[in-house]
Order: structure tokens, then sequence, then C-alpha cells
């Protein structure tokens, strides 16, 4: 079994849920100082009720190697299903034992760029100044990045081994997210006794949710009204009721286009109902795009070009680390390392990509043949 997949089995075997990532994190500072590396954890954790904080790994420069620093991400947590992951390989596909997600998501990225860093550094290579971080809370509206100073990093690009798909991949944009909240107001009364004098704010969330516009709203827009919660007996007619959903666009006007929507919609819903009613829109992040002429692809281009394997610029349906890292000024791109159904128990991982990610990695910090 290859160095890297065996690194892969031992870290899915550590429990690392959002907000939990505790062992993860110390499992892969001391991996870091083992390379060589100056490592600091933040207080991310503290701040977002986690167990962990981002950690962050600096390199310096072989002794007058010219290169720019270049900072690889990738993050420790898992969603949800992955507290005892006990992973197979079966004709050069790695998945669980169906019992669990794999964790693939984003153990592989981890994976890579320790594996690249460990080939450059056995042969004596000269690079750049490396810089490492691995963020917690990713899972959960990219909680870690969020509160990680990127002040202290020097490079100016950077490459999160964090995307879904066969090794080629290269996401170059992704969407603004926001989350929405619809309040509707009602009034209580008893069910039973007296209910002519309730206004019944479930049924008007439902009156609102009937013929809203969501799913597919045009080719670079999206959205999706998910969660409602209401009252909590049967004997009162329903006072107040809450829902949720979100919108994504990479035109970040069209974001604003449907909040409009969505504003007017409530109001014509609602108005002579009796019901009062709020909207609110809260930003998760902003979209990103790099251009595919931008340093940032034009490096990881060429590394692929060394490894012969085929690369793409693709535009992504999901946020990662790369939204906020752009919004820092550092022109970052989601890189996919070979997994496929993440976030599923049919998660699965490909070992052949997963070793070219590594040889990737391997080929963004050496620029050796």
């Amino acid at each position: 079994m290859e160095h890297i997949l065996e690194e892969f089995y031992e870290l899915v075997q550590i429990p690392s849920p959002s907000l939990g990532e505790r062992k993860m994190a110390d499992a892969v500072k001391q991996k870091l100082r083992e390379l060589g590396f100056l490592v600091t954890e933040d207080d991310a954790g503290k701040i977002t009720g986690g167990s962990a904080g981002n950690v962050f790994g600096r390199l310096p420069a072989t002794e007058g190697f010219p290169a720019e620093p270049v900072l690889l991400a990738a993050h420790m947590d898992r969603v949800p299903g992955g507290d005892e992951i006990r992973p197979v390989t079966e004709g050069g596909i790695v998945r669980s034992d169906g019992t669990s997600i794999l964790a693939a998501d984003d153990l592989a990225g981890v994976c890579a760029i320790f594996d690249g860093i460990r080939r450059v550094l056995s042969e004596g290579l000269p690079h750049p100044e490396i810089e490492v971080l691995f963020t917690i809370s990713e899972e959960v509206k990219l909680r870690g990045a969020k509160n990680f100073d990127f002040s202290k990093v020097h490079a100016k690009v950077a490459y999160c081994m964090d995307s879904s798909g066969r090794i080629g991949r290269i996401v170059t944009g992704a969407p603004k997210i926001e989350e929405l909240v619809i309040r509707v107001y009602g009034k209580t009364a008893h069910a039973g006794n007296e209910p002519e004098k309730g206004r019944n704010a479930l049924k008007g969330a439902a009156n609102i949710l009937c013929d809203i516009k969501d799913g597919r709203i045009d080719h670079e827009t999206t959205a999706n009204w998910a969660v409602i919660s209401a009252g909590k007996v049967t004997n009162l007619v329903c006072g107040y009721a809450e829902i949720h959903g979100e919108v994504r666009s990479h035109s970040n006007e069209k974001v604003t286009e449907y909040e409009n929507y969505v504003r007017e919609h409530v109001r014509k819903k609602t108005e002579g109902t009796g019901l009062g009613a709020e909207f609110e829109a809260v930003l998760n992040h902003d979209a990103i795009r790099v251009s595919d002429d931008s340093i940032c692809v034009k490096r990881l281009q060429e590394a692929f070009r060394r490894i012969e394997v085929p690369c793409h610029t693709e535009i992504g349906g999901g946020g990662m680390d790369a939204n906020i890292i752009n919004s820092r000024g550092i022109e970052a791109v989601g890189v996919a390392v070979g997994y496929l159904k993440n976030h599923t128990f049919e998660e699965m991982l490909y070992e052949e990509d997963l070793q070219k990610a590594g040889r990737l990695v391997y080929h963004l910090i050496s620029g050796r043949g």
C-alpha cells in the first residue's frame, strides 16, 4: 500500500466532526512539525464554539530559491456520519464499509498536501516558502476560514485541495451564498374555545411557500426553501412560524434581485390577512471568479502537464474555503482530488487520483520535472 493511502486510512479513523476537530488538529500539527514546519493554532475554535482552531504551518524557502510563497489549504472537519469509519479498497477505489461516510472530503486533500511536501523534502529539492492551512468547520458555513487571520499569510496564490471530481478538475468559480429567513407573525388563541380570534402563522407560511420561485432560477442562480418551524402544541392557533432557505448565484446582482423578489412576494401574500412578516438575508460568502489567465491557474496547469494529467477549469455550484481566501486578497482555486458522492455513505475515492494529487502538490512547490 502506498504511504499516501496508509496515511489516509490513519486519518479517516480519527473522529473529526465540525466543531470537534481536536484530535485531528493534534495529529496534523505533529505531522507538520516532523516535516520542519513552524506550526501555530489560532483561537477560531473558541470563537465558533469548537474544540480546536485552524492549524497554520510555514516552512521557509530554500536559501536563494526565487519562487513566490505558495499556500496549500484543506479542511479537517467532516459532515455527520463519520465517527467510526472503516475504509476498504477494492479495484482501486476506496470506500467505507457502507455504514458511514468516507471523509475523503477533505482528508484526501490533507493527505495530498502531506505527500507532496514529503516528496520534495525527501529528494532534497529547492522549494519556495510553503504555507499550509488546515481549517476547522468548513462544512458549517466556512467558519474556520472566516475566523482565520490571513494577514499572517505571505503567499499571493493558494490551492484548496478540496473539490469533488476526478483529478484534473480546477474550480475557478464558486457562487455567492446567502441564508434567507422569513418570519411570520400571527396571533395565538385557544384552538377549541375561540379559534376565530387567532391568526394562523403556519398557514400563512404555507401560503407564502406554495408558489414561491425556487429551484433553478436561471443558469447561474438557484434558490431553496428547506426548513420550517412553527407551533409546539395542537390546542393553540399557531402564532409564529419561521422559514429558512438560501439563494446562491455566480452573479451578486442576481442575489439582490432574488432578495427583492422574496420581499415583495411575502408582502403580497400577507397583505390583508392580519398577519405580520419579516424577511432577512444574511451573507454567507461572496462569489469568486478566477481568470484562466491568472498566475494561480497557469501554475496549476503546468503542474498538471508535468504529471501528464489533462486538466480543465470549471465553475462550481458550492462554496469552499477558496471563497474566503479570495475575499482576503489571495488568489485561490479549488482542486479536485478524486472523491465523488461526498457527504453520503456511497462516498468513494479513486486511489490513482489520490496518488496523482500528491504528485501534483510536489510539482506545485518544486517546479521540477
